[in-house]
C-alpha cells in the first residue's frame, strides 16, 4: 500500500469567530479523503514570522477572514496559500461565497412566498452591499421595490453591534406595515431585528417576516423566533479552498477564482408565512411542492384543476413570484431532489426518476447549473 503523503496546513482565521465551526465543517470533509492532512487553527493575534515558519513546519495555509495582513510574510517564505471568504478576488487561487447570488437567493425565497413589501439591512461591509445588490436586482426584475437600512457592525472582526444598533432597530421595526420582508445581511443582524422586534411588539413571522444569511446554527437555533437563513455553503468553500491548496503541492495551474453558489434558504419559524398577492399563485406554489415530495412525475393535474388557462397563470406567476410555472416546478424538483441527496439513502439515478427528470443526465445538468456543481461532486462535499 502507498504510504500517505502527510501534510501540515494551517487555517488561519483572523476574524469572524463565528464562523468558525461552517469552515471546520468543510476541513472535517476534506481530511476524510485526505486523512493525511493535519490541520491546526491560527486565530486573530497570531502573526506569521519568517524565524516561527522556520521552527515549524508549515506546508501550506488556507488565509480565510482577516487574514490578509499574513500575506507578504508567506510569500516571501514562500508558503503556499488560498485565499477564502477574502472580501474580494485577487488571485486565481482565491475561493468566495457568491454574494451576489445569495441576495438574489433571499429574492426569491420572497417572491416564493408572495412578499411585495421588501426591506434589505445591511451592515456596512462590502459583502453586505454585494447581496444587497442581488436582492434590489432579482426583486426589480420582478417588479418589488426594496427600501435599504444600514446598521454598520461597530466591531467588523467580531460581527458585533453597538449600544445604538438597538436603538434604531426598535424605531425601524416599528414603522414597518403587517407583511413586510426583511433580508438581514447576516444571521447576527436577523437575530438583533427579531429581538427588536418583539421587544416592540411585532409579531414574526405574523407580521415581520425575517430572513438571515450564512445559517450559522449558534445563531438561528438559539433565536427566540428560530431564524430562516439562506445557505451559503461556506464548508463547500473551504473543501474547495483545500482542493486549491491541494493543486498547488502538485504544482498544477490555477487560472481563475471561484465563486460559489448558495443551495437556498432553510426555512425555519421566521418565515413561515406566505402573502401572495394573489391566492391562487398561492395555491399553485404548494400543491406543485406537495406534488413533488410525493413523488409525482406528471404535475398535470395540480395544474389543470385551476379554472384558467396556463397562459393567463403563467402571467400571474410572473407576477406575483417573479417566474414562471414552469421554472417554479423545475426549481420545486431540484430542491427536492438535494433533499434526497442530503439524505443519501436512495441512488442518484432513483432520485432523478423522483423527482421527474428525464434522467440522471438531465437532472446533473439543471443541478449543476443551479447549484455550481453536479450531483456527485454535492455528494463528497456535503
Amino acid at each position: 500500500m502507498e504510504a500517505q503523503t502527510v501534510r501540515s496546513v494551517d487555517l488561519y482565521l483572523g476574524a469572524a469567530p463565528l464562523l468558525e465551526t461552517r469552515v471546520v465543517e468543510g476541513l472535517v470533509a476534506f481530511g476524510k479523503k485526505h486523512p493525511g492532512w493535519r490541520f491546526s487553527l491560527r486565530q486573530a493575534g497570531f502573526r506569521y514570522t519568517r524565524a516561527w515558519l522556520k521552527r515549524n513546519r508549515t506546508d501550506g495555509v488556507l488565509l480565510a477572514v482577516g487574514g490578509e495582513s499574513q500575506e507578504p510574510v508567506l510569500r516571501r517564505e514562500g508558503i503556499p496559500y488560498v485565499r477564502l471568504l477574502q472580501p474580494d478576488l485577487r488571485r486565481p487561487e482565491d475561493v468566495m461565497v457568491d454574494d451576489v447570488a445569495i441576495g438574489a437567493c433571499g429574492a426569491d425565497f420572497f417572491l416564493r412566498q408572495g412578499f411585495r413589501r421588501c426591506v434589505f439591512c445591511g451592515v456596512g461591509t462590502n459583502w453586505s452591499d454585494r447581496r444587497r445588490q442581488g436582492f434590489e436586482r432579482r426583486l426589480a426584475g420582478a417588479g418589488v421595490s426594496c427600501a435599504v437600512y444600514s446598521f454598520p457592525f461597530s466591531d467588523v472582526a467580531h460581527w458585533q453591534f453597538g449600544p445604538a444598533a438597538d436603538g434604531r432597530l426598535r424605531r425601524l421595526v416599528r414603522s414597518l406595515p403587517t407583511g413586510t420582508a426583511i433580508l438581514a445581511a447576516h444571521d447576527a443582524l436577523a437575530k438583533r431585528i427579531i429581538d427588536a422586534s418583539l421587544r416592540e411588539g411585532r409579531r414574526i413571522p405574523q407580521e415581520i417576516a425575517v430572513l438571515g444569511v450564512g445559517n450559522h446554527a449558534l445563531l438561528c437555533l438559539v433565536s427566540p423566533v428560530p431564524i430562516s437563513s439562506v445557505e451559503t455553503r461556506v464548508p463547500v468553500a473551504t473543501f474547495r479552498a483545500a482542493e486549491r491548496l491541494e493543486a498547488l503541492f502538485a504544482g498544477r495551474e490555477i487560472r481563475q477564482p471561484e465563486l460559489v453558489t448558495p443551495y437556498g434558504v432553510v426555512a425555519r419559524a421566521s418565515t413561515e408565512t406566505r402573502l401572495y398577492g394573489e391566492g391562487i399563485v398561492a395555491t399553485v406554489c404548494r400543491e406543485i411542492e406537495a406534488a413533488v415530495g410525493r413523488g409525482e412525475t406528471d404535475l398535470t393535474a395540480a395544474l389543470s384543476r385551476h379554472a384558467m388557462s396556463r397562459r393567463t397563470l403563467d402571467r400571474r406567476f410572473q407576477r406575483y413570484a417573479g417566474r414562471t410555472v414552469a421554472a417554479e416546478i423545475r426549481e420545486a424538483r431540484l430542491r427536492r431532489a438535494r433533499e434526497l441527496m442530503e439524505a443519501g439513502t436512495i441512488p442518484l439515478t432513483q432520485i432523478a426518476a423522483a423527482c421527474g427528470f428525464a434522467d440522471l443526465s438531465h437532472m446533473g445538468r439543471l443541478f449543476r447549473r443551479r447549484y455550481g456543481q453536479s450531483p456527485r461532486d454535492f455528494l463528497n462535499t456535503r
